[in-house]
């Protein structure tokens, strides 16, 4: 008898470890995104890059995080005046002359017009940490007031103004990801679909707070160190340096870097699948070795099989029709899971690899 109930667990176990996974497996969602700058030739440079890669079919669209201080002339700056600041104060620079804010919006539609998103940066990159629902009303309304009248306000010809509406800005990144309670009651009240002020663990799949998406930047280890960062370059800056440029580390930083990346790819396309979060600036941070890093990551990845690097938007409607059910299994991992991809022309990548410190 103990023979036949011993025979009868191992069959029972062996029924039960292969039981049908719950969902099919999902694709592996990339969503790399950029915060605002003026100089329309670091713009450029990534949209050329984007068109490389979509030469022979779509690979990678992109999320830009724009802030309204671009699209107001200096001439203009008594036009904005950001919660409890002096009228026409900002913390970074207004848009330049008028010409220069009409070539701004011209690349701005056409990046629209290209499939890529136009995202919210806020206004005058103040820091938002201790700002109330007042406080961030009033800055979104300036938001929307500086792209809904921008023609008039730099006296700009009929049919230069934006391809799109504030409706059609859903996604919203703080400066210097400084957020507050009274940020998610605005943007729900508001009617945007979601935030990545936020950070959380890597293979974390996104939750809907308040009505919105946290689409949050991952904690992730530092290549070659038992240290972590941010999945964003500014924060890599300060890991690797302290944020002060070293020439002589340049290589090392920017090999660090996209080991980083591909690290944090490899364990979530072979583990949950939860999406990769990746945030830069337009800065040449480290004399360029993070842009190069980026480039590498995406060429790497995108394109690969089972993979779409997508805007944010995009990403909120895929998570929006995911069904309650489905999405949790999705954040355990039940489904087929997938062997580690193999990176063309790349050399292996491991948690040893890289520029240690």
């Amino acid at each position: 008898m103990r023979a036949l109930l011993a025979l009868a667990g191992v069959v029972f176990g062996l029924a039960y470890s292969q039981a049908a996974p719950a969902v099919e497996r999902p694709p592996q969602f990339v969503a790399i995104a950029f915060d605002n700058c003026t100089e329309l030739e670091r713009w450029q440079d990534w949209a050329d890059f984007a068109a490389e890669l979509n030469r022979d079919g779509e690979r990678v669209r992109f999320t830009f995080f724009v802030s309204g201080i671009n699209f107001l002339s200096n001439a203009k700056k008594h036009l904005y005046q950001g919660p409890s600041q002096s009228r026409g104060a900002s913390r970074i620079n207004f848009g330049g002359s008028v010409d220069d804010v009409r070539r701004r919006v011209a690349f701005m539609n056409a990046l629209y017009r290209d499939g890529h998103e136009i995202a919210s940066h806020a206004v005058g990159h103040f820091d938002g940490r201790n700002w109330g629902t007042a406080a961030w009303t009033s800055e979104f309304n300036s938001f929307d007031g500086l792209l809904d009248n921008v023609v008039r306000n730099n006296e700009l010809s009929s049919g230069e103004g934006f391809a799109f509406t504030p409706k059609d800005i859903v996604g919203f990144r703080a400066p210097y990801l400084a957020h507050s309670p009274g940020l998610y009651a605005t943007l729900a009240e508001r009617g945007f679909r979601y935030d990545t002020s936020g950070t959380m663990l890597a293979q974390k799949w996104p939750e809907k707070r308040d009505g919105i998406w946290r689409f949050n930047l991952a904690e992730i280890k530092l290549a070659g160190s038992g240290r972590a960062t941010l999945s964003m370059d500014y924060n890599f800056l300060v890991a690797q340096s302290g944020a002060a440029p070293i020439a002589s580390r340049r290589e090392q930083f920017r090999q660090q870097m996209l080991d980083s990346y591909l690290n944090y790819f490899r364990a979530n396309y072979a583990g949950n699948r939860a999406p990769i979060h990746i945030g830069h600036h337009f800065s040449d941070y480290q004399n360029g070795a993070y842009r190069e890093a980026l480039k590498a990551f995406a060429r790497s990845v995108c394109g690969l099989p089972e993979v779409q690097c997508v805007t944010y938007k995009t990403l909120a409607d895929v998570m929006d029709k995911l069904q309650p059910d489905t999405l949790a299994a999705y954040r355990k991992g039940d489904f087929p899971r997938a062997s580690e991809p193999a990176f063309a022309g790349m050399a292996a990548v491991t948690e040893t690899s890289g520029a240690g410190q």
